[in-house]
């Protein structure tokens, strides 16, 4: 009995070394590596080799989205390239410095949890019902309290992103953006994605008191205008979260938004009664531009979550300005 367990045992351990000896191996001087999805580098120099996990699983795209994707590995000195199918995983190494393996694994990640059905229908008519309601109550609507969201929703965006940070449990607040908070499979995906889903409404409820208090006192609305691209940016960085193919088409959304603070400034500053938040309009202008810093050495490459972190800064002064502002003016109004 003995004989036959030494037996197995050897039989299996043997089976394992034999298979990750005959993985496909490259070699590589560098922990650096860069990564090609077909023609585009998905992540350039970005992608840092770790021996202590068996295997570093690099995920790609959403698996009903394509039907084979072509994924290239490139280190200093070699690279390898992989057709990789929906549903399929492919195993190799990186052999570094010539003695230690790196185990590496290509996989397509699940679907994200708001585009799954169970999740997504009632999700599609839950915000058909808020907007249904908020158009047949349209005229009960107080503007005033809509415009307490812009207090309410940056300050409960900063408590999302310290807590999804904690949940996450491997994120940088200063190298890391956003947007991996809610990556696919991450531990933090639900809360961030969910949460996502609430700030979302909070910044449509606060647009609109501000697009309704614009209107009232006579100022240009296309600031106000502008600011629903805000929300539209949550709810699809909810619903396509990180890891998915759709997931940064809306990219040039937050720049329509800075482009806001500028012509809040430029419309409002001859108004002697809204010269004060269109200077601070300015100022939300210059902080969100920070955000240029993205494309210099070292900044966007080390801290790309520090500078995504300057457009929040720019958001949240804008937003709790303009609801202390315009509240302030409905008061001052009606006394």
């Amino acid at each position: 009995m003995q004989k036959k367990l030494l037996l197995f045992l050897f039989l299996f351990f043997g089976q394992k070394i034999f298979s990750q000896e005959n993985l496909p191996t490259i070699k590589a001087d560098s922990l650096k590596v860069d990564i090609r999805v077909d023609d585009d580098y998905f992540v350039k120099g970005g992608w840092t080799l770790d021996p202590t996990k068996k295997p570093d699983i690099f995920s790609i795209g959403s698996k009903w989205l394509y039907n084979s994707k072509k994924v290239t590995f490139i280190t200093d000195i070699d690279s390898i390239s992989v057709n990789i199918k929906p549903n399929s995983k492919y195993n190799f190494i990186i052999l570094l410095n010539k003695k230690t393996p790196c185990y590496i694994q290509i996989a397509t990640s699940p679907n994200p949890i708001f585009m799954n059905k169970i999740i997504a229908i009632p999700l599609v008519f839950g915000f058909i019902i808020i907007l249904i309601s908020l158009y047949n109550y349209r005229n009960r609507l107080n503007n005033a309290k809509l415009l307490y969201c812009g207090y309410v929703a940056p300050s409960l965006f900063w408590c999302m992103t310290f807590l999804s940070g904690y949940i996450h449990g491997n994120y940088n607040h200063f190298k890391n953006v956003i947007s991996e908070l809610g990556a696919i499979g991450t531990k933090s995906e639900i809360f961030t994605s969910s949460a996502l889903m609430i700030l979302a409404v909070l910044c449509i409820l606060f647009s609109i008191g501000f697009y309704r208090t614009s209107q009232k006192f006579k100022i240009s609305v296309i600031p106000a205008i502008l600011s629903f691209c805000m929300p539209l940016t949550m709810i699809w960085a909810g619903i396509f979260t990180m890891g998915n193919e759709f997931h940064s088409l809306t990219g040039p959304l937050p720049f329509l938004l800075i482009l806001g603070f500028l012509l809040a400034y430029l419309l409002w500053k001859k108004n002697k009664a809204f010269t004060e938040v269109s200077k601070i309009s300015l100022l939300s202008f210059f902080i969100s531009a920070l955000i240029l810093l993205r494309f210099t050495k070292p900044y966007g490459y080390e801290y790309e979550g520090l500078i995504q972190r300057f457009f929040y800064l720019a958001w949240t002064i804008w937003s709790i300005s303009l609801a202390h502002y315009l509240s302030n003016k409905i008061k001052e109004l009606k006394q």
